[in-house]
């Protein structure tokens, strides 16, 4: 069993894939690539620049979860680093991550800092959103009690991002792998709430600072991806709140984003999101990414395996 396995997952985004795995080449860990039915040469790119990465190629496009769980399934590394194909970094850090999680046995999931590709800090660490939380983010605008990903130090927090986030197999193991009927979003807080709930501990690990360069794979379909996001939150909610409980966090959350749309002219771009937001807080009725998933499956996916 290795120390480290890195699973990537990659649809249509070849040239940050490849800046990627530049950035990790030479790195002592087990690298996998799941191509999720790219149609841009990402797999044959990098199996010509990278011969040593191994790539799972698949004909058909899932989810975020369940992507990363045929990954974990398919090596044995004691530590799983998941890792979306859109992060670098000067130094992975991976020598010193690898030896605080052995020296910390209970630590099931470690999250680096996250940074902007100019260097500003991106928030990546959280509360769990429970009703309470979102009350809080509604009467502080966000500002207050939420945001966990703060300082030098490494600290427990309740959850971090799954852009970056190492995962201790022994963990997954016990609690199971992400859950697979969240398509995108909210499947890595999911994930990290069981395991609190199973007494591991969560830690924002700032010894180790990760380039997000935030992929437009899904920019030009805002209203798919909010529809997406907001379907996550939900079922979130419902798994580990009341059918009361889940309502208040659904609504409180939705008045943070009709707070700052106000705040901005309703003609413009940022305003209009933020009321799908709203909408949405209290039900999704459009189609989201899992649906343009399902379509491209059903279209091309079943033409390219006749």
């Amino acid at each position: 069993m290795t120390d480290l396995s890195v699973s990537i997952v990659n649809t249509n985004s070849r040239e940050l894939l490849l800046a990627c795995l530049e950035t990790l080449r030479g790195v002592n860990a087990e690298l996998v690539v799941l191509d999720n039915a790219s149609e841009d040469g990402s797999v044959e790119a990098v199996r010509e620049r990278f011969p040593d990465v191994r790539v799972l190629v698949q004909d058909f496009r899932a989810g975020f979860g369940a992507n990363h769980n045929t990954v974990i399934r398919a090596t044995t590394g004691r530590y799983v680093y998941v890792l979306n194909e859109d992060t670098t970094a000067d130094d992975w850090a991976l020598d010193r991550i690898v030896a605080y999680l052995d020296a910390n046995p209970r630590v099931a999931v470690l999250g680096p800092r996250l940074v902007y590709p100019d260097g500003r800090l991106q928030d990546s660490a959280w509360r769990f959103p429970t009703p309470f939380v979102a009350g809080v983010g509604l009467l502080t605008a966000g500002k207050v009690g939420v945001k966990q990903s703060r300082g030098n130090a490494v600290r427990g927090v309740d959850w971090v991002m799954g852009a970056a986030l190492v995962l201790r197999r022994e963990a997954l193991d016990e609690v199971g792998l992400f859950d697979e009927e969240f398509f995108l979003y909210s499947e890595e807080v999911d994930l990290q709430f069981r395991l609190r709930q199973a007494g591991w501990e969560v830690r924002y690990f700032p010894e180790a600072t990760v380039v997000h360069h935030e992929s437009q794979f899904s920019a030009e379909i805002p209203e798919r991806r909010i529809n997406e996001m907001w379907r996550s939150r939900h079922r979130y909610w419902r798994k580990h709140h009341s059918g009361a409980g889940a309502r208040v966090a659904a609504l409180a959350t939705g008045a943070q984003y009709a707070v700052r749309a106000a705040g901005a002219p309703l003609a413009h771009r940022s305003a209009r999101r933020m009321l799908l937001h709203v909408r949405d807080s209290w039900r999704v009725t459009g189609p989201g990414l899992r649906e343009l998933a399902d379509d491209w499956n059903g279209r091309v996916g079943a033409a390219a395996r006749r």
